[in-house]
This record gives C-alpha cells, sequence and structure tokens, in this order.
C-alpha cells in the first residue's frame, strides 16, 4: 500500500466520522427537542407516553452512533499516524 493511499483512507475515515457524528448529534437535538414540544403541546396522556416510549430508543441508537463515530476517529487518525511515521522512516532511509 503506497503512503498516499493511506492518508487518503486514513482522511476519508475521519471525514466519515465526522458526518456520523454531526447526524447523531443532530438526531439527539431533535428528539429532545420533538419530546419537549410533545409534552407541552400533547394533552391526550396517551400519546405522550407513547411518544416518551419512542425517544429512548433513538436517543440511544444516537447514543451509540457517537460512539461508533469516535471509535471509527480514532481509528482513522491511528492509520494517518502509522503513514505519517512510515512515510518520515522512508525520508530518513533515502537521505
Amino acid at each position: 500500500m503506497q503512503i498516499s493511499s493511506a492518508l487518503n483512507s486514513g482522511l476519508q475515515g475521519l471525514q466519515q466520522a465526522n458526518g456520523i457524528a454531526n447526524r447523531a448529534a443532530s438526531d439527539i437535538a431533535q428528539a429532545t427537542t420533538d419530546r419537549e414540544e410533545q409534552g407541552e403541546t400533547s394533552s391526550d396522556l396517551e400519546t405522550t407516553e407513547t411518544v416518551n416510549k419512542a425517544q429512548p430508543a433513538s436517543l440511544t441508537q444516537s447514543a451509540v452512533n457517537l460512539k461508533v463515530a469516535e471509535a471509527q476517529a480514532n481509528a482513522s487518525a491511528d492509520v494517518i499516524k502509522t503513514a505519517d511515521k512510515n512515510l518520515g522512516t522512508l525520508i530518513d532511509v533515502r537521505a
């Protein structure tokens, strides 16, 4: 594998992790906002209970997605560090 290819793979991984984290954060914010709005505007207790039961699963999945994004970002950063280290070693050998 070429060094530039490894660097590109690491960068793409970081960008994907950023996208996943942004979507998960947005989902969490939206679920929290929806839950607050439903609690304030709904006079029907059953509707409020249904909304409240549905939200934890969505919030849980979004929290899991944030952790997945964190792990992906860490792995991608490790790929970039390794490629950088190898590039430095190659430069030292050629010098």
